[in-house]
């Protein structure tokens, strides 16, 4: 009962506690509009990534209220470019996946670690033991992960997929409610990530997609 309870959704709390949540986090992002902007709360180091631009910033989980009293977002904002390769890692990670036997997963997969003890003989930790890869003569030789990282090149440079942007709900959070947003960006700021949030509310803040795939170079 003590875990159903810890890891009860955030939509299934009464009206009274998710607004002392609301209202918790809109002091958070009081206290961060400094670094933040005042209309989310990032825990990424914002500032680094202001000092160097060239280090671009493609994902983030941010916080912020809805127009509800007793609704708060927890959203993963990412851009489309890697909205793009997620989807063509997802795809060549199945393609490969599928053409390995049972006993070939069990190998590939399998993380094998020795203990480490302390001057005391007493267990500290466990260190994770590196292994050379099985090469596969139907990946042409390669290992898993060169097949698969040679295979997502090809396919974003000859048949990249079609990305959306938008916004998607995620059920089951503990913490206010999950959501996905894509936009479409070079790289994302405060002021992206700005201007996501207030689109997203003036859509009603539901779930959208656009019509057209992001057509910018990325």
């Amino acid at each position: 009962m003590a875990c159903s309870r810890r890891h009860r959704p955030f939509t299934a709390l009464s009206r009274r506690q998710r607004r002392r949540k609301v209202f918790a986090l809109k002091q958070l992002i009081h206290r961060e509009r400094a670094r933040c902007g005042g209309l989310f709360y990032d825990a990424c180091d914002i500032d680094y990534h202001r000092q160097h631009p060239e280090h671009r910033r493609h994902w983030s989980d941010i916080y912020f209220t809805g127009r509800d009293p007793a609704v708060l977002w927890n959203a993963e904002i990412i851009t489309a470019q890697l909205a793009r390769e997620d989807l063509i890692s997802e795809r060549v990670f199945d393609e490969a996946y599928q053409q390995l036997s049972e006993a070939e997963r069990l190998i590939e997969f399998r993380f094998e670690t020795r203990p480490d003890y302390n001057s005391h003989g007493k267990l500290v930790s466990h260190t994770l033991i590196h292994r050379e890869k099985p090469r596969y003569a139907r990946f042409n030789g390669l290992t898993f992960n060169e097949y698969t990282e040679q295979r997502e090149a090809e396919i974003l440079n000859t048949q990249p997929p079609a990305v959306y942007c938008g916004y998607k709900r995620l059920p089951g959070y503990a913490y206010g409610i999950g959501l996905r947003m894509v936009v479409e960006a070079q790289a994302l700021s405060v002021e992206v990530i700005n201007a996501a949030i207030e689109d997203f509310k003036a859509r009603g803040e539901r779930a959208w997609h656009s019509p057209e795939p992001v057509s910018i170079t990325l």
